[in-house]
């Protein structure tokens, strides 16, 4: 579990977290030390031990930093690698997309036919032909 809290409570005591909510993960239930004394505490989802107002025993979130600007231009670069690989993988495929619907179109010319069914990996589909484009739709045989 990632650290979510300072080390002290808003009033700078120690304490140790001794049950967790199983949902959230957030601490529920734990011990502050005060004075030599062990003060059993229950916290809110949001660290603190009392609703209304501040209060010593308030556990302190910590806060998340802000990415260097190395690391910003690092995961920039990871991400427009990314993006321009999956373009290009998109391309690819609509090439091939495009040269599989030629194919089918000209099978439907050599055979005469502008509209059949095919069984796909134990599915049906009903494909037909209007010019020069080729159309289908997946279909349930009884």
């Amino acid at each position: 579990m990632s650290k979510q809290w300072q080390d002290k409570t808003r009033g700078g005591h120690q304490y140790r977290i001794t049950t967790i909510d199983p949902e959230s993960g957030k601490p529920r239930v734990g011990e502050v030390t005060d004075d030599g004394l062990i003060i059993r505490v229950t916290w809110f989802s949001d660290g603190k031990c009392n609703l209304h107002s501040e209060h010593p025993y308030d556990l302190i979130p910590v806060e998340a930093e802000a990415p260097s600007p190395a690391k910003v231009r690092v995961d920039l670069a990871l991400a427009a690698h990314s993006w321009r690989a999956t373009v290009v993988e998109y391309q690819r495929a609509e090439d091939a997309k495009d040269k599989a619907g030629e194919a089918l179109l000209d099978a439907f010319v050599a055979t005469g036919k502008t509209e059949v069914v095919v069984k796909i990996d134990g599915d049906y589909y009903y494909f037909w032909t209007r010019e020069t484009r080729v159309f289908f739709r997946k279909i349930e045989v009884l």
